[in-house]
């Protein structure tokens, strides 16, 4: 019998991000033809988000509840406030539906969407920065302040003193 296939709650947030980027575009789209102006650019996202949207509303309709259908559809009405109603959706049907589990995986691979840990080899020289995690060995004579820190997204630092 063939391993489970786990998806990582991260990778149902990206698929959900990309799906939220077509819809939240659909929206400026239908809106720019009603008042007689240029509709949007269609960016990368959008595309991949379109791709996204079909599979994950087939998927859903082969795998899911009527239930699941109708918080996709609310999710295309009103994308920020479902967002999460439709993470847990994907969640659940991706854990009872190993078919629907790989359609996910298969997609995200597709769209490129990064959401494991990247290990590897950092050199930091100078006025470096290094975001996220870090750990590792600090060369002789190099200096560091203050100890073992996190650095999130906005180069802001926590943490304290080693």
């Amino acid at each position: 019998m063939p391993e489970p296939i786990t998806i990582a709650a991260a990778t149902i947030s990206g698929l959900v991000s990309l799906y939220k980027a077509y819809t939240v575009y659909k929206a400026a789209t239908a809106k720019a033809t009603a008042t007689n102006t240029p509709p949007p650019a269609k960016s990368d996202a959008v595309t991949q988000g379109e791709q996204t949207a079909l599979t994950i509303k087939a998927g859903v309709q082969q795998h899911g509840e009527p239930k699941d259908v109708r918080a996709i559809e609310s999710f295309e009405d009103d994308p920020e406030t479902y967002q999460e109603a439709l993470q847990k959706v994907l969640e659940r049907v991706a854990t009872s539906s190993q078919p629907f589990a790989q359609q996910l995986q298969t997609l995200a691979q597709q769209a490129n969407l990064q959401t494991g840990s990247v290990q590897g080899s950092v050199n930091v020289t100078g006025q470096g920065k290094v975001y996220g995690t870090a750990a590792g060995v600090v060369s002789p004579g190099a200096t560091i302040t203050g100890g073992t820190y996190t650095i999130n997204e906005n180069g802001e630092q926590g943490g304290g003193k080693a």
